[in-house]
């Protein structure tokens, strides 16, 4: 009898939405839908229902044959309960209890944050096994995930794992989480483009009135030198947050990934260069790479939290 899971990646602005095989650990269908915007305490698990209803019936699946349903979310988790979400009405509730009543009572589902998720999701893609990785995510903010003898670090409230928040460096500037010097600050879309802008002002660049964060790194490749200023700075600061991780929990490999990971290698090899000059003793070994899943990885992430569960 074949046996299905359903990992959902939960965002903002859309919901992907996977259907697995159990047994063979693949990708059968998937599909993207909006984000409702209003009521998110149900209208998200019934948009969610309805589209898996709608899959099984494009497979020919009985709910029966649905083992669970994984979730990610873009927001602090612990055991599925969420304190507090900026992109969705989640705060003080649990995911967990609340997407079950309205399901058959034999699914099981699991809820975590969905940078926690893409890195588990990002490291069963990958062709060797490895029991502890980080993972920057790179986008509008900057998230993070870590994984520790094959467990997903989650703390005591779900903060573990918030990369983006570690502090880099002196400023007065406020990050969105309220604090001074995040990472995100530099790493993040606006920190970026920020800085490229005054670094075009001061030195010129062939850099357009209205750019974007990708025509900032292929400047940079083009030898535009208010653009390579920004690329190093980011890089700079990415690996100094990396340095710290490697010391604190010696990793066995950094896993770079959202949408600024598409500079490629020329971006990575910078981030290499700067963590290389500053790493400690045999932190130095540890390898980086580039994500390979793109944004299925938060869903197939999803899928593997609750696979793991029924193993």
């Amino acid at each position: 009898m074949n046996q299905y899971i359903y990992g959902v990646d939960v965002g903002g602005t859309f919901i992907k939405i996977g259907l697995f095989s159990k047994q063979c650990n693949i990708l059968i269908d998937k599909k993207e839908i909006p984000t409702p915007k209003n009521n998110h305490k149900k209208s998200i698990f019934a948009a969610i229902l309805s589209e898996i209803k709608a899959f099984n019936t494009k497979h020919d699946i009985c709910m029966d044959n649905i083992l669970g349903i994984g979730l990610a979310i873009p927001c602090p988790t612990k055991n599925g309960y969420v304190s507090q979400c900026a992109n969705l009405d989640f705060c003080e509730f649990d995911l967990v209890e609340n997407f079950k009543k309205i399901l058959p009572k034999h699914l099981i589902v699991k809820v975590g944050n969905d940078a926690s998720l893409a890195t588990l999701g990002e490291s069963k893609s990958l062709d060797k096994t490895y029991e502890s990785i980080v993972m920057f995510t790179l986008g509008t903010g900057v998230g993070g995930g870590i994984i520790l003898n094959s467990k997903i670090i989650e703390g005591k409230t779900g903060l573990g794992g918030e990369i983006g928040h570690i502090k880099v460096y002196e400023t007065n500037e406020t990050c969105g989480c309220g604090a001074h010097g995040c990472l995100e600050q530099i790493c993040g879309t606006k920190g970026i483009l920020s800085f490229a802008k005054k670094q075009k002002q001061e030195l010129g660049s062939i850099l357009e009135e209205h750019f974007t964060v990708k025509d900032v790194f292929d400047a940079a490749k083009n030898n535009d030198q208010a653009s390579i200023n920004t690329v190093n700075r980011v890089a700079k600061y990415l690996a100094s947050a990396a340095v710290n991780l490697a010391i604190t929990i010696e990793p066995e490999i950094f896993i770079l990934g959202g949408g600024i990971s598409k500079a490629g290698n020329y971006f990575l090899d910078k981030i290499k260069e700067y963590y290389q000059a500053n790493a400690r003793f045999n932190t130095r070994d540890i390898p980086f790479i580039l994500a390979s899943t793109g944004n299925d990885a938060g869903m197939i992430g999803a899928f593997y939290y609750v696979s793991e569960y029924l193993t």
